[in-house]
């Protein structure tokens, strides 16, 4: 269970990436080959996975739920199943492995393992097994299962241990081939996306109750019990952005972690700011197409979308995170502790979010806790950015069992109970 740098398969006289000089003019033929083959699976995985994941959305909006293997979970279930035998091949090759930087002993597998590979195959197994376990949680129950459900949460979870592990491989690429600014930058909107999922559950995409209402009188939807009960809970305990006390202190959590990491990325201003920017024009953009899509409150046309998101602007307005990294970079240069100036940047993080996403007067003094959160969110971004930086395997094991089965199971259990008490509409 240690970690180690030396690659069992080659002799010692073989050239190893930590023994490389700095300065390499001429790139051997398998380094060559490996770094091809991880950018071949990182658009493929990604491309399919984010179809996937649109497609998904429109046919669960189109198409009655009949089966769980839709076309789109198909779909994603090749491609997840094509990217698996591409980091398979490469992880089983010697003279591909090697450039993918230093080795955890893993067991069961006779050959010591490059981090980034255990990280990255982790991630594919687990979220394979999560498809399956996916299939079985909707057979049992169809459409009735909350962001929170233990399938779903172990998909975001997943999607994101595997990001982490492309991350940890282009890492280790670094001493051949610098990592460029676009790529930074492609790597922090990547983190940023798959990241808020995982730990905003349904606060991701439940903004206001009025959108719930909209969802559920989807045409489709409408007909779907399974599903309308789903909304009936969302609206019950009012798990939206708008009514929940429990979204500044979450959400806030994730702008620690994710300040962290694009902080420890790439230092410089033009992506620690440019980063969350492009993300939320991305945000605004996407949600306002969505208003569109769903015709919400008689959207047809571009005037009727301006209405609308004038008179509800807790519908489109982003995440706020570019703001707490402004507020950070202005803070860090003065003479506050770096737990101060999160603290600080937490709480004007969480008054920007009340501004925006409030129903009482009261839910202000959220910015107390959220100050707090941002603190604990900020540590673990540091731990999670040391496991893609140095992987060990017993990080690896750690935050597999804490992600991919421990919060799963606690929220399932919510999530179960959530359902019990709740009367079907």
């Amino acid at each position: 269970m240690h970690q180690t740098s030396s690659v069992a398969d080659f002799q010692p006289s073989e050239l190893q990436p930590a023994a490389l000089p700095l300065a390499k003019t001429r790139e051997p033929a398998g380094f060559r080959t490996a770094y091809r083959l991880y950018w071949l699976t990182f658009f493929m995985f990604f491309a399919s996975t984010g179809a996937g994941k649109l497609w998904d959305r429109v046919w669960h909006a189109t198409h009655r739920f009949d089966t769980f293997w839709s076309l789109p979970h198909f779909f994603i279930f090749v491609m997840t199943a094509v990217t698996s035998i591409l980091v398979a091949t490469i992880a089983f090759t010697p003279r591909l492995r090697v450039w993918f930087g230093p080795t955890v002993r893993v067991p069961y597998i006779p050959f010591d393992v490059p981090g980034p590979l255990a990280i990255l195959g982790a991630g594919l197994i687990m979220l394979s097994l999560t498809i399956m376990f996916d299939n079985f949680w909707h057979t049992a129950f169809g459409l009735d299962e909350t962001q929170w459900s233990i399938p779903h949460d172990m998909l975001g979870w997943c999607w994101f241990t595997i990001v982490i592990g492309f991350v940890a491989a282009r890492l280790a690429f670094r001493q051949y081939r610098p990592v460029s600014w676009i790529t930074n930058l492609i790597i922090a909107l990547l983190i940023l996306e798959f990241m808020c999922p995982a730990v905003l559950g349904p606060f991701y995409l439940n903004y206001s109750p009025h959108l719930v209402r909209a969802l559920a009188n989807i045409p489709v939807v409408r007909g779907e019990p399974s599903a309308q009960h789903m909304y009936h809970i969302y609206l019950k305990f009012g798990l939206t952005r708008l009514t929940s006390p429990l979204f500044i202190p979450l959400v806030s959590l994730f702008a620690g972690a994710a300040l962290v990491f694009l902080r420890k990325l790439d230092r410089r201003a033009r992506i620690f700011l440019l980063a969350p920017l492009i993300w939320t024009c991305f945000l605004i953009a996407r949600d306002l197409y969505t208003l569109f899509l769903l015709h919400y409150d008689g959207v047809k046309h571009i005037p009727d979308l301006l209405r609308v998101a004038l008179k509800e602007p807790s519908l489109w307005m982003p995440i706020p995170l570019f703001v707490a990294v402004l507020a950070f970079e202005l803070l860090q240069r003065s003479s506050f502790t770096e737990n101060r100036v999160y603290a600080i940047c937490g709480a004007i993080f969480a008054l920007c979010a009340y501004s925006v996403w409030h129903t009482t007067l009261w839910m202000i003094l959220l910015a107390i806790p959220a100050a707090l959160t941002m603190v604990s969110g900020a540590w673990i971004g540091k731990w999670l950015y040391q496991l893609l930086e140095k992987p060990t395997f017993e990080k690896l094991i750690k935050f597999m069992l804490i992600s991919c089965a421990q919060l799963p199971a606690i929220l399932g259990i919510v999530d179960l109970l959530l359902r019990r008490a709740t009367p079907w509409p």
